[in-house]
């Protein structure tokens, strides 16, 4: 029995190759119970592969040496006797969209439940300790259940972006030579063309972008100086084909989004000094409708969340105008409050402000 297989397939894969290699062979499975089947029998060498499909097994499959060995649910569990490295492999598109929604899904039941249980928590904690008299197993019980939602969105989403990663291209590779330096660059997807331009002025300053964590942080490697040009792409939505097409092309991933969702990523490609410089596109218009997409989505979320935030505003200055208790955290939520709107205020403007310097750049044809 594995409880949580699905969301690491390429190990369960692995998994049932081993067991084959000891003499135990896949024969059945339930994806109710999670329970698999072996059969014992001489050991072999057997490639193992997992499909989220109701229909047949196209030709293509069928013609490399795939069968398959057992069924449940939408899940196929194919072998292939032929050969531990077949040359055509199941598509895993459904596999990966079936673990994405699983991962929100996690994410916004665990969002609800801190929501709405993590004040009352807190107020019973304190209540308990004024008061009196209420029992603990009160508090334990739904921080129980927040701390279980949380910790399986966390597993989810880890084994979700793993899997993820590796079937989408979407790996970053390390230059591996070179001494590091970091930068911190606040805010530049708000400036695509500008960080274009500043990373390939770092280029032939001598400094090879490697890759960038935790958002902001720009790690280098000193490679010595280079013609290497940048792109800053933003997509509403990216799948399979999107990392493949553009590796096909010739660039190289620097950065992707945790997300492949309101997607944002830098790509590289080396070039000679006199030739052309490398562009994702040519077309100013096609440039400026990338931008347009990502200055609606910073938009749309600024303006919910400062929509969201005013009305929490208003209720705790005019509607609240006695504190719940007097020595409450009503104070301190305030101030939080005020510096969320401040915060997010601050991205907008940048967001919009740079949108129009990033279309005159653009007009001007730099």
């Amino acid at each position: 029995m594995k409880w949580l297989w699905s969301y690491q397939i390429d190990k369960t894969e692995k998994w049932l190759t081993d067991m084959a290699s000891k003499g135990y062979h896949l024969c059945d499975f339930n994806a109710v119970t999670r329970m698999f089947t072996f059969e014992e029998g001489e050991p072999s060498a057997v490639a193992y592969a997992i499909r989220l499909d109701k229909n047949m097994l196209p030709n293509a499959l069928r013609q490399a040496g795939w069968q398959v060995v057992t069924s449940s649910s939408r899940w196929q569990f194919m072998e292939n006797e032929q050969m531990t490295e077949a040359p055509v492999y199941p598509s895993r598109e459904t596999i990966v969209k079936r673990a994405r929604l699983h991962t929100y899904l996690f994410i916004l039941i665990g969002i609800f439940f801190v929501t709405a249980q993590l004040n009352i928590i807190i107020i019973t904690a304190i209540m308990s300790n004024v008061i009196g008299g209420i029992s603990w197993w009160s508090i334990a019980i739904p921080l129980a259940i927040i701390t279980l939602f949380i910790s399986l969105s966390i597993y989810v989403y880890r084994a979700y972006r793993k899997f993820e990663k590796q079937e989408m291209d979407m790996i970053v590779p390390k230059i591996g030579s070179g001494r590091k330096v970091r930068k911190l660059k606040l805010g530049w997807m708000y400036l695509p063309q500008q960080t274009k331009a500043w990373l390939e002025e770092q280029a032939r300053l001598g400094l090879e972008l490697e890759r960038v964590t935790a958002v902001a942080i720009f790690t280098f490697r000193e490679t010595g100086s280079k013609c290497i040009a940048y792109e800053v792409s933003f997509e509403p939505k990216v799948d399979s084909s999107f990392f493949t097409i553009h590796k096909e092309m010739g660039w190289q991933l620097k950065f992707t989004s945790n997300i492949t969702w309101l997607h944002y990523s830098i790509w590289a490609m080396p070039y000679e000094n006199g030739e052309n410089t490398p562009a994702l596109t040519y077309d100013p218009k096609e440039k400026i409708r990338g931008m347009k997409k990502a200055l609606y989505m910073s938009a749309g979320i600024g303006g919910y969340l400062l929509l969201v935030l005013g009305f929490s505003l208003y209720t705790n200055f005019y509607r609240m105008t006695e504190s719940f208790f007097e020595w409450s955290i009503d104070g301190v939520l305030r101030v939080l409050l005020i510096l969320c709107v401040a915060l997010w205020v601050t991205i907008l403007s940048r967001a919009i402000i740079g949108y129009f310097k990033e279309l005159k750049m653009i007009k001007a044809g730099l």
